[in-house]
């Protein structure tokens, strides 16, 4: 039978409380005075960017990832960053990397400054389903301290509250494939996400990335589509009402659909770094002259012994190709290092003679391609007194001068633009 002290009783916001709870809401051993009259709790949930993070103070069994304190326990003056430290204290996190938002749906975070009202019903994480949360970065909540003992934990309460998801189908580049959230023996292809799981702000990248934690995929260019019939994909900045009933996926018959692209590099065709098939038929070229240049010493060893009178012509012979053969090995070698420094391919869109006036720059003319290491450069023309914006860059025959940037700066700027994967 329950005693005075493991009896579930009425914390004056409508939710139930057991009175030994302790000092941080649910982890230590010393127990607190009962919250006073006019004071309460204050909710909260953990998050990185990628997800929901679990409590090292749970108050349910079936929802490790809600907790809650006395409000007695903030430090005043009672602000958001007051708040803030102490949760993190008690979560075993650094303050330094967290942000407060005063509700799940908040778009912004508050203030350090902003003061908090903890009186009565009034202020920010009232109840359980109206809790604040705090985010963190993934790399505080990797070096969080862990959990306090604890013999409250086969006390935890089970939460009553009906769970809402978003549902989804993941497609990589031959079509669907089985989520890891799959629920439905009948429908393999159809996983969710529980809504509570996605970290404020509320957008479509929010959402993004909290499914690319679960599903992990291996691929890149991760997007979002609203069902399977969309045309196109929804911008990452686009709001996400994933607390209402009307934002997309929010019905199990109507799944966003998720599409990624499986053995590319993050980003378009037009912002990959140079080909990996380029620096292999590079390395091919490379092994095709070493071998070149042993058979030139056998066919080499093979003449010295049947003409011993060509000796020296033989000799020169030999002496030609092998230098031939290792100048051939070094520019091939140099292309291949030229390679690895210059990783952006650029594409030009008008003509300019500049290589015709100073040999150090190219001339260029439109949709040629150049490779550069995207690092602004300021150099002047042969006989010119001021600096120009451009790029160091190679062509497509190895040679290495300057490209003059002013006419396709915004064209450089799309196109080293990468996309992140997160989950």
């Amino acid at each position: 039978m329950p005693t005075d002290k493991t009896r579930p009783m009425d914390s004056g916001d409508g939710k139930l409380f057991r009175k030994s709870f302790t000092e941080d809401g649910r982890g230590e051993t010393k127990p607190i005075p009962e919250v006073k009259s006019g004071a309460r709790y204050i909710y909260y949930r953990l998050y990185t960017k990628d997800g929901p993070l679990e409590s090292n103070h749970p108050i349910y069994s079936n929802d490790r990832f809600i907790s809650r304190i006395a409000s007695t326990l903030v430090r005043p003056p009672q602000t958001a960053a007051s708040l803030t430290r102490y949760l993190c204290k008690i979560e075993g996190l650094n303050h330094r990397s967290g942000v407060l938002y005063q509700s799940l749906s908040d778009t912004a975070a508050l203030d350090d400054a902003t003061r908090l009202l903890f009186r009565g019903t009034s202020g920010p994480g009232p109840s359980d389903v109206d809790p604040v949360a705090l985010i963190v970065d993934t790399r505080s909540a990797e070096k969080r301290s862990p959990a306090s003992s604890s013999a409250e934990s086969q006390e935890l309460l089970e939460w009553k509250f009906q769970q809402h998801y978003v549902y989804y189908r993941i497609y990589d580049d031959d079509g669907g494939t089985v989520p890891k959230t799959a629920f439905a023996e009948n429908n393999p292809s159809l996983g969710r996400l529980n809504t509570l799981s996605v970290p404020p702000p509320h957008a479509v990248s929010s959402l993004k990335n909290c499914i690319m934690k679960v599903e992990d995929p291996s691929g890149n260019n991760v997007q979002l589509f609203e069902d399977e019939s969309s045309e196109s994909a929804m911008n990452d900045s686009d709001a996400i009402t994933v607390l209402s009933d009307t934002f997309p996926g929010w019905m199990e018959d109507q799944p966003i659909a998720i599409t990624y692209d499986s053995g590319t590099t993050i980003g378009s065709a037009d912002n990959e770094n140079p080909p990996d098939i380029q620096i292999r038929e590079l390395r091919e070229a490379l092994a095709q002259s070493i071998k070149e240049l042993e058979e030139a010493n056998r066919t080499h060893a093979r003449e010295l012994a049947e003409v011993r009178e060509g000796w020296n012509i033989a000799k020169e012979t030999h002496e030609r190709e092998i230098n031939e053969a290792l100048s051939t090995i070094h520019q091939l070698q140099e292309q291949l290092e030229v390679r690895s420094d210059f990783p952006k391919k650029i594409k030009t869109t008008t003509t300019l003679d500049d290589g015709m006036k100073d040999a150090k720059w190219h001339s260029i003319k439109p949709g040629e391609i150049f490779y550069t290491d995207g690092i602004s450069r300021q150099e002047t023309f042969a006989g010119g007194s001021y600096l120009n914006a451009c790029y160091l860059a190679m062509n497509s025959f190895g040679k290495q001068a300057f490209v003059d940037a002013r006419d396709y700066n915004m064209h450089l700027a799309t196109l080293f633009l990468t996309r992140t994967l997160s989950y």
